[in-house]
């Protein structure tokens, strides 16, 4: 018996063209992305180890704070808290539109009962629309401002700003007025 011992190498091939189209798709682009989620930021989401960023909405940042009626408001973490509860109404299914600075997957995601999440952040004021990559989000966005909506009704930095560095000068560190000042 040469072959005792020893496994055939036809069945094996064969599981692998079987196995390679389903192993390619294990980490590419995606068209579609459902599922449990969680927001690591409130325009982050996380479908196990893939994160996706919200496409036409850019939210506060989860540690940015803004000013309402002369007080420091935690908005980023107000942002996140309605990404968070958004998420409850699993599965989540997102529709990848393109990818960000970062070759990560930008989305329009919706929750099991349909709501738009990028959408419904910009509506309550805790988010910005993006014009060059959603439109529509702007009639939205014109609505909270005309509301004085979240973030609408007192100050607050872009979040592709406050990403760069930028505050509020109230949010200033001491450092930073200490360098400023002498």
């Amino acid at each position: 018996m040469p072959f005792a011992g020893r496994r055939p190498i036809l069945p094996v091939l064969v599981l692998i063209l079987i196995l390679a189209p389903m192993l390619a798709k294990a980490d590419p682009d995606y068209e579609t992305l459902s599922g449990p989620a969680r927001a690591i930021d409130a325009d982050t989401l996380e479908f196990g180890f893939k994160r996706i960023d919200l496409w036409g909405a850019d939210a506060m940042n989860r540690f940015q704070k803004c000013m309402v009626n002369g007080q420091s408001t935690a908005c980023g973490a107000e942002a996140w808290q309605v990404t968070t509860n958004l998420l409850v109404a699993t599965p989540i299914a997102c529709e990848v539109r393109g990818k960000n600075r970062y070759h990560r997957n930008m989305a329009v995601c919706r929750n099991a009962n349909g709501v738009d999440i990028g959408q419904s952040l910009i509506a309550r004021g805790m988010a910005v629309a993006r014009p060059d990559q959603m439109p529509e989000y702007v009639l939205i966005e014109d609505r909270a401002k005309q509301g004085k909506t979240g973030i609408w009704a007192g100050q607050f930095i872009d979040p592709l700003k406050w990403r760069r560095g930028e505050r509020l000068p109230e949010h200033e560190t001491e450092v930073r007025r200490w360098q400023r000042d002498n």
